[in-house]
């Protein structure tokens, strides 16, 4: 289709989408990498089919464009903006089959309105890829469902489109299961269920979970225990649970949205039997959501657990918009922008929250929501300079490199890791190591134990016995008893803040410990 074949809402909609992916690959150049994003460009370079927290196709599109791009924040982020503006064309195809021109664009705006699909967009987050891979496999089965076919090739590219989402983010698992509840509670679709597509979908998905399913069994079923305690994490919540995370993701959907989801939800529930936009959207939303909310009763539940079901809700809305307010045209117009612009305005603000600071608005750093993805940079700067005062004491004393870097946990790895040079003067036997370990222990706690550790033994010896190491962490304790355990001693030698503004964000400690032993195994 020709760009003189268009309408002018499809033509708008192009421009705006081609102005919001340009916005978003500038943001992303500028503001600093978050822990997460660092996590992923690190697992890039220890490429595995799975990993505890799950992402790896994520971590390959951050392999891909790193080698592409150069190792920077630009060069991580790329694909985040594109397989956002490559959603939001899914969704609209989608939802303009189902509910017509004018759902589909209001779709695309209010998805594109919402901070967590900003966030989502500017970073790179398992999420992103994940989602849009679960958008074609809905799209996939909405073509199946319409055709009469009993055996369609949709359904096996539906089962190849979940399955790969799977492997960029656990979440787009929803997908099948929402499929299977599609199928099962509407009595037009209800015969799928002794046809094979449906089946041979499943099957599909699951030649993708088995390779992750077997890597958990070859690493003490680390994934799934880290999985669990996120669903049930000790202590529990009880009944308030469900409400404390409705809460958060009315702030990560802005209110007016979340509320307005609420209300279409209800409508596609009312209206099952009389639409095929709430025959087919309606589960997809409702699905997810009913997990979330029952694992936020044991405890569990995370705002990012609402976005398995955003893409179906966004579609929903604008549906509910068309279905229940055709009398009263006015109120429909002033409750769409009553919905979206908040949302415009809430939404950099999310991203970053420097901008109430400049407009002269007290914001206190807890309460920042960007404060987790700022400071790394210097942080890792002033790092670099005491391990290179470091390093150049220890091979004054003793020759060689001697030295190497444990920090506290997998996120200040991550992120010394991404900013750290490579030409450190530090001990880094392969580069199938990491530049920065993180302490270790006998339970796998995330990705850095599953890679080449600092307490490994090869051929009767360890890479790093004998030598010393420095041991970075920026919370207010000494270094835990393992790592006391390993070496011979320790001694506090530097720590500095980090500030932002004049007030304090992160202050780092540092801590020489020497005379590595091993762990006893």
């Amino acid at each position: 289709m020709g760009w003189g074949n268009l309408t002018f809402t499809q033509r708008l909609l192009i421009g705006g989408m081609v102005l919001l992916t340009a916005w978003r690959w500038m943001l992303g150049g500028v503001l600093e990498i978050s822990p997460e994003e660092a996590l992923l460009a690190e697992w890039g370079r220890h490429p595995s089919v799975a990993g505890v927290q799950g992402g790896f196709g994520t971590a390959l599109l951050a392999l891909l464009s790193t080698s592409g791009g150069g190792w920077t924040v630009a060069g991580v982020r790329f694909f985040g903006p594109l397989l956002a503006g490559l959603a939001s064309a899914v969704l609209y195809r989608l939802v303009r089959s189902l509910a017509g021109e004018k759902a589909a664009a209001w779709s695309v705006v209010v998805l594109n309105v919402t901070p967590a699909w900003n966030s989502a967009a500017v970073f790179l987050e398992p999420a992103m890829p994940g989602m849009l891979l679960t958008l074609c496999g809905m799209a996939a089965v909405w073509r199946a469902l319409r055709r009469a076919s009993a055996v369609d090739g949709h359904w096996l590219l539906a089962g190849m489109l979940f399955g790969a989402g799977f492997l960029c983010w656990y979440g787009a698992l929803w997908g099948p299961v929402s499929t299977v509840v599609v199928v099962g509670a509407t009595r037009r679709w209800r015969r799928h269920l002794v046809r094979p597509g449906l089946w041979l979908m499943l099957a599909d998905v699951g030649l993708f979970v088995w390779p992750v399913w077997r890597w958990n069994e070859a690493h003490a079923m680390a994934g799934w225990y880290v999985f669990m305690e996120a669903v049930r994490p000790a202590g529990g919540a009880g009944l308030s649970g469900p409400f404390v995370l409705a809460g958060t993701w009315a702030l990560v959907l802005t209110p007016f949205i979340f509320l307005a989801m609420v209300w279409a939800l209800v409508m596609g529930l009312r209206r099952w039997t009389g639409s095929d936009a709430a025959r087919f959207l309606t589960p997809f939303a409702v699905t997810p959501l009913a997990g979330a909310l029952a694992a936020a009763v044991w405890g569990g539940g995370q705002a990012g657990w609402i976005a398995p079901a955003l893409p179906a809700l966004c579609g929903l809305l604008p549906w509910a918009w068309e279905e229940g307010m055709t009398r009263r045209l006015e109120w429909k117009a002033r409750l769409q922008w009553l919905t979206v612009l908040p949302a415009l305005i809430i939404t950099p603000l999310a991203l970053d929250a420097r901008v109430v600071r400049h407009a002269g608005l007290r914001l206190p750093l807890g309460s920042d929501p960007s404060r987790e993805w700022r400071g790394w940079r210097t942080t890792a700067g002033e790092v670099e300079r005491i391990v290179r005062e470091a390093s150049g004491k220890a091979e004054e004393d003793k020759g060689g490199k001697k030295l190497f870097l444990i920090a506290r946990d997998a996120r200040l790895a991550s992120v010394l890791n991404f900013y750290l040079p490579r030409t450190l003067p530090v001990r880094w036997p392969t580069p199938a190591h990491p530049l920065v370990h993180v302490v270790e222990s006998v339970l796998i706690e995330n990705a850095y134990h599953t890679w080449p550790r600092y307490d490994a033994v090869r051929e009767g010896r360890s890479y790093f016995a004998g030598c010393a190491a420095l041991y970075i962490t920026d919370d207010a304790g000494d270094p835990p008893p393992n790592v006391l355990r390993a070496f011979g001693s320790f001694r506090p030698v530097a720590f500095f803040d980090v500030e932002v503004e004049g007030e304090l964000l992160r202050r780092v400690r540092v801590f020489a410990c020497y005379q590595y032993k091993g762990l006893p195994r």
